[in-house]
């Protein structure tokens, strides 16, 4: 008797370590993103402030790119992004802006919140060729003596800004933070929020609200 219950404890004993170990290894395997690639898509919304030091009116246009990168470590991801505007945005009904197209690189870091949700954080370069114009109501206000404006309408207008290159500064810092969901194996959604660039010429500040999707394999 004694010595069947010492056997079927040595069993259980030596069972115990796999039963433990075999389910942690399947899920840290399926879990697993290092060396990982993903692709994915998004639609941005884009806010221009401070395009006008005098005024602190912001305008919204919108973008979308096309997104590829690795995740280099368990938690670390390498990230590029090409994109093109969509949609002009407006400031004050009097200037347009746009963005032809931008480039973004970055090195970021995610971590798990869920079993289904990343945190994650990136940090890197934007290049970006975009333009500026008078609205046909800016340019009324700019090409009109200000005799002949309504005294509403009279004071400086958007002329200025409009003959500068817009952005003035093509490279800039740029900064994300967003969460990503995992709804179909390897399939995620995301939405996230940062500052795309920042213009040192003209002192405008554009942060870009996206939401996406991505694939890994």
């Amino acid at each position: 008797m004694i010595m069947n219950s010492l056997l079927r404890l040595s069993l259980v004993v030596a069972l115990l370590p796999a039963a433990l170990v075999v389910p942690q290894s399947s899920n840290a395997q399926e879990e697993m993103r290092e060396g990982r690639t993903y692709v994915g898509v998004l639609g941005t919304r884009v806010s221009h402030r401070s395009v006008d030091e005098t005024k602190k009116v912001e305008g919204w246009s919108t973008a979308a790119a096309l997104v590829i990168g690795t995740h280099v470590s368990e938690f670390f991801h390498a990230e590029l992004r090409m994109g093109t505007g969509v949609s002009p945005g407006e400031i004050d009904q009097q200037l347009k802006l746009d963005i032809d197209y931008f480039a973004s690189w970055y090195f970021g870091g995610h971590y798990p919140v869920t079993r289904y949700a990343n945190a994650y954080a990136q940090f890197g370069f934007t290049h970006v060729k975009g333009e500026s114009s008078l609205t046909p109501f800016g340019r009324y206000r700019a090409e009109t003596a200000q005799s002949d404006l309504p005294e509403e309408l009279r004071g400086p207008t958007y002329r200025d800004i409009a003959e500068k290159d817009y952005p003035g500064s093509s490279f800039s810092v740029s900064w994300i933070i967003g969460m990503d969901f995992e709804v179909v194996d390897n399939g995620f959604l995301f939405v996230e929020g940062g500052k795309l660039f920042e213009d040192t010429e003209t002192n405008a500040n554009v942060f870009q609200f996206s939401l996406g999707a991505k694939y890994e394999f």
